[in-house]
């Protein structure tokens, strides 16, 4: 993997991390476009560390809430962010998902993220006719936006997609949905990164044999980008319906069936 590549990655990562696009499917897409070999290259670390850039600009962005939560764990929503955690970590543990991470599934998960996305928005939109939006994250909410984040762990369907989408039918106003949202993938991150350290420590996984240039580029291009695509993603929410990324990941998802069975452009 060159400079350029890693840029590339790094900047689709820190983008799609944050919009509702899916961040591990558009990555799937270009690891078939370069050519690169997860096994062969060490390219699942090289994705584990541009998540360390997206979560970088979480940091940054959210670092007064980061803050109080250290300082104020029983006050705080800290308790929320952990259960919120829970059941993507049961997923993570109990549920197989190498084929989809194959790119088997990967047309039907971006059409599933356009559904997720158009019922979020109706159900939203019908709440707020009936009852105001809640400003704070409560148990309902932390539970239905994890619940949302342990099937988002399939290639495809957007984490950030699906938890907002999740907090905004259980009642939660957009901007707040979005917000904790972006908090629940300082845990989701770290998670990987330790999965992914331990299983090079038992020799399960590649260890990085790209260089190290590559690499500062990508998390540097990542953290940018990520913090660009939060910025952007907070003003859509509080003005725009998410009715518009459920069509590009539509019409992603058919084309990629389309290449699939005609064109074979990706190495499927």
């Amino acid at each position: 993997m060159n400079g350029f590549q890693a840029f590339i990655l790094g900047m689709v990562q820190g983008l799609t991390e944050f919009l509702p696009v899916s961040s591990s499917g558009h990555l799937l897409m270009l690891e078939k476009v370069f050519g690169i070999s997860s096994g062969s290259e060490g390219t699942m670390t090289m994705m584990v560390l541009l998540h360390v850039g997206t979560l970088l600009a979480v940091f940054v962005v959210y670092w007064q809430r980061i803050l109080n939560m250290i300082l104020h764990p029983i006050r705080s929503e800290l308790k929320w962010l952990i259960l919120a955690t829970i059941p993507a970590v049961i997923a993570a543990l109990t549920v197989n998902f190498s084929a989809a991470f194959e790119g088997a599934f990967l047309c039907w998960s971006f059409w599933l993220t356009s559904v997720v996305l158009l019922a979020g928005d109706a159900i939203g939109q019908y709440r707020r006719k009936t009852q105001k939006p809640a400003k704070e994250v409560g148990f309902k909410h932390a539970l239905t936006m994890g619940m949302m984040q342990a099937v988002a762990i399939l290639p495809g369907l957007s984490r950030s997609g699906s938890t907002i989408s999740g907090g905004v039918a259980s009642g939660l106003s957009r901007k707040r949905a979005a917000d904790f949202s972006f908090l629940m993938s300082i845990p989701a991150i770290l998670g990987s990164v330790v999965l992914e350290g331990v299983d090079i420590i038992k020799g399960e996984a590649a260890p990085s044999t790209i260089g190290f240039v590559p690499i500062l580029i990508g998390i540097i291009a990542a953290a940018i980008f990520g913090f660009l695509a939060i910025k952007l993603m907070l003003r859509i929410v509080k003005n725009t319906s998410l009715k518009w990324f459920a069509l590009y990941t539509f019409v992603l998802g058919s084309l990629i069936l389309v290449d699939k069975y005609l064109t074979h452009f990706f190495a499927w």
